[in-house]
């Protein structure tokens, strides 16, 4: 378990990561809060759904994967919920992670170090990579899912792992499968209930700082 407090310690103390993180979970809530509010005019505009806007959907969460823009948890999930309803966009949403993690992964894997550098930064990406454990290596991906951005462990374990492309795919799948569905039962809450979460996860990682990363 000693890399797995390793990646804890290294993600909270990652101030820009942390941050990043913070606003994401404000933003999603009031996007959420906004769509609720304008539910029927939103439905108005984009229609019903469909497959085609699926498959926009599975797209543009993929790409924002691979390009490290996390626009699909603030406001695709949101609105997913409001076309398709909570089951369908999870698991859409895991889908275009999936995807775009794969996508990442072999960007990694056949390009290396030259292109990942321009993408996400060599930094970073050697960061995560000297956190990423040789044993046991398909659970730990499960785990490090939990608790890293999708893209940037897809680059470092592209780059520094010899882990196979089936068993990353079916790690990864598993390893965001709980996110896809907590965001997107989430964004069904009351404003006041996801504001209550938020301070819970406030509190859950002010827990993990001091019994981690404290000297």
């Amino acid at each position: 378990m000693q890399y797995h407090v390793g990646m804890i310690r290294m993600a909270l103390t990652t101030k820009q990561e942390f941050l990043t993180g913070i606003v994401l979970i404000v933003a999603f809530i009031l996007v959420s809060y906004g769509v609720h509010r304008y539910e029927s005019d939103i439905a108005l505009v984009l229609g019903n759904g469909g497959i085609s806007s699926s498959i926009i959907f599975i797209f543009l969460t993929a790409l924002f994967v691979i390009f490290i823009i996390p626009l699909d948890i603030v406001f695709l999930i949101p609105i997913g919920v409001i076309l398709w309803g909570p089951v369908p966009t999870a698991l859409m949403s895991i889908a275009g992670w999936t995807l775009g993690a794969l996508v990442a992964f072999g960007i990694a894997r056949t390009y290396g170090l030259p292109l990942v550098r321009k993408l996400v930064g060599e930094r970073r990406a050697r960061m995560f990579g000297e956190h990423i454990p040789i044993h046991d290596l398909f659970w730990s991906v499960v785990f490090l899912r939990l608790l890293v951005p999708v893209d940037l462990l897809s680059y470092a374990l592209g780059l520094f792992s010899q882990l196979s492309w089936r068993k990353y795919l079916v790690a990864t799948a598993l390893g965001v499968t709980p996110f896809g569905f907590f965001f997107a039962f989430a964004g069904t809450l009351p404003f006041w209930y996801q504001l209550f979460a938020l301070c819970c996860v406030l509190l859950l990682v002010s827990f993990l700082l001091i019994r981690f990363v404290r000297p």
